[in-house]
């Protein structure tokens, strides 16, 4: 039996709080499961990194967000650019707009009316600004609000609500 590892680089720390939840989407696939940040990395540690995950024969994902680009395929160009021959293409995974959208889009009706928040039938357009005014007032934090996302999170739901999220689970 083959020992598969699954890397997912990731930017920050709403990502990382979104991954480490979400593990067991991809238990059944891979043996090990990590997350590493590499927002704040020099891109030469980035090439190394990724060069040491070839190296073990790894599958990974790079999540970066599509922030101001105009589309997927300039956002790639941009990261391929950057990491030249160190990065695959087919590992390279745009989260549209920002990985805000992909907790939103989790939420099915139930969820949605417990938190107290609007419905949306697509969140392939939210920012980390819309996701934040709309946090309820009774939550202390953007932390503690996506927590108590996550804790309700059902991927189906997210599947259908953003086109990125599925594109990523399509992936895996």
């Amino acid at each position: 039996m083959v020992y598969r590892r699954l890397w997912i680089l990731i930017e920050g720390n709403d990502e990382k709080r979104f991954f480490e939840t979400r593990k067991h989407i991809f238990e059944d696939k891979y043996d090990f499961i990590q997350t590493w940040q590499y927002a704040g990395e020099p891109p030469k540690r980035i090439k190394n990194f990724l060069k040491s995950i070839t190296a073990m024969n790894s599958d990974y994902f790079f999540l970066r967000d599509i922030n101001d680009f105009p589309c997927v395929t300039a956002r790639m160009e941009s990261i391929k650019d950057k990491y030249g021959t160190r990065i695959d293409t087919n590992n390279i995974i745009i989260v549209v707009k920002e990985i805000e959208s992909w907790y939103l889009a989790g939420l099915d009706d139930k969820a949605r009316k417990e938190l107290g928040i609007r419905t949306f039938s697509n969140t392939d357009t939210i920012t980390k600004e819309e996701f934040n005014n709309l946090i309820p007032e009774r939550f202390d934090s953007q932390i503690d609000f996506m927590v108590e996302i996550l804790k309700r999170f059902s991927v189906e739901t997210a599947k259908q609500k953003n086109r990125s999220f599925n594109h990523f689970m399509s992936r895996v």
